[in-house]
């Protein structure tokens, strides 16, 4: 059996129950997954597990590290979107002044 490891830290499990989870999870998707939290949150709070069996603390750190990767995407896009105008102008700049 290969071992996975996760792409983000979580402090409530590892080894292949965190990776079970981490794919069950992926399989719901990101936006589900966070419904059902809301949800859980909202009507549901002292059950442990908040989403198809996984404890919502884990589900809390799984939608924070896609958080973060979307954050870290949009500022990847915005340097481009800035660089790519940036040349933009320059050229423009220099087919007016020729």
């Amino acid at each position: 059996m290969s071992r996975h490891k996760l792409p983000f830290e979580n402090r409530w499990t590892n080894g292949q129950q965190a990776w079970e989870w981490h794919c069950e999870l992926e399989r719901i998707g990101l936006h589900n997954v966070r419904a059902m939290l809301a949800n859980h949150e909202s009507e549901h709070p002292d059950r442990p597990s908040a989403v198809a069996d996984v404890p919502a603390s884990f589900v809390r750190d799984w939608l924070a590290f896609h958080d973060r990767h979307a954050e870290w995407q949009q500022i990847l896009w915005r340097a481009s979107v800035i660089a790519l105008t940036s040349i933009a102008a320059g050229a423009s700049i220099i087919a007016a002044l020729r």
